[in-house]
């Protein structure tokens, strides 16, 4: 009788989702690889043709748009059988690992920087005119450098070697999640110091610029009349990168944090949560590299004009010369 019942517990697990399932959930999931892979390329081909956008600050925003490319191209397409295939791991035991490897790292870099970005913004309204003396970029290099020296820190050593140490194998075959899943202190840890202090710091980092902004709005009478067409050109842009970082924000928040929230819930009560329903908010974290794109050419018209360029190229069939002189006009902000 119990291996009856063992039997018809396996086969219920390896059961696959019906086609009214798997077909609407298999479009979404196409759309959303889609636009992480063809956005965020658009963004790398836009920093690269237009000399006008390789400043510091848009390097910042072209190691996100790698980032999200990155997931875009390794973690979602993978994760996208995995799904569809009723949370059965085709890849094997060692792959499952490296791939738990590159989509933490990615997952985590995502979210340094925007810290640093927001870091960036309130260093440029602190320092002025001598901002681009200090920010160099050499400067942006290093601190990125740094942050992925982070990401793949953090969480490598416990994906590739948990079971090793504790000598368990907590993974049913088959399957592919993090060994440590299960276990509270680690997990909750790490939500932490991935989730947690990063909003909190990205929080008060925009907070402050914020306050900054509303200062420098507050400048004197006499000030405005002598510089007026430069006050009034430093404060659309001031207002224009807030306004930008506080939608990464939102963003960051509502995608990230249920994902966070049931992983917790999940280390301590394993049957706490709906598995399709943490799958689904799996893909709502990663709904951020699709969404980037997006706010990129909203808050940015030089972005925009090149995305728009490059569109209708395709449309056309050709490349346009990027160095010629339409392509110079259509560039401007």
């Amino acid at each position: 009788m119990s291996n009856l019942t063992l039997t018809d517990d396996i086969e219920e697990e390896d059961e696959e989702f019906p086609l009214t399932v798997t077909i609407p959930c298999g479009i979404i999931i196409v759309c959303l690889i889609f636009f992480a892979v063809f956005g965020n390329l658009m963004t790398i081909a836009a920093f690269i043709r237009d000399k006008g956008l390789r400043n510091v600050y848009n390097m910042y925003l072209i190691n996100l748009a790698v980032t999200d490319l990155l997931l875009g191209l390794v973690s979602m397409p993978f994760y996208a059988v995995y799904t569809l295939k009723s949370h059965s791991w085709p890849f094997g035991y060692h792959f499952c690992k490296t791939y738990m490897v590159i989509d933490f790292a990615l997952c985590l870099e995502s979210i340094l920087t925007i810290i640093v970005i927001s870091l960036d913004r309130l260093l440029l309204l602190r320092y002025g005119p001598h901002y681009s003396h200090k920010e160099t970029p050499k400067v942006a290099v290093l601190k990125l450098a740094l942050t992925w020296i982070v990401a793949v820190s953090l969480y490598s050593p416990a994906i590739i070697g948990w079971d090793l140490w504790t000598g368990e194998d907590s993974v049913e075959q088959g399957d592919c999640d993090v060994q440590f899943a299960n276990d509270l202190a680690f997990t909750a840890s790490t939500a932490v110091v991935e989730f947690a202090i990063p909003f909190i710091a990205i929080g008060v980092l925009n907070f402050l610029i914020y306050c900054k902004i509303r200062k420098r709005s507050k400048i004197s009478p006499v000030a405005k009349d002598a510089l007026p067409s430069v006050t009034t050109a430093v404060d659309a842009k001031n207002r224009k990168a807030a306004r930008f970082l506080a939608m990464l924000v939102v963003v960051f928040g509502i995608t990230w944090a249920p994902y966070t929230v049931s992983t917790i819930i999940i280390s301590f009560c394993d049957s706490c949560v709906d598995v399709n329903l943490y799958e689904a908010f799996n893909w709502l974290l990663w709904s951020k590299a699709s969404l980037n794109p997006f706010l990129y050419a909203y808050n940015s018209a030089r972005f925009a004009k090149n995305f728009q360029n490059m569109l209708a190229c395709c449309k056309k069939g050709k490349v346009t010369d990027t160095t010629s002189g339409t392509a110079t006009t259509n560039s401007k902000p």
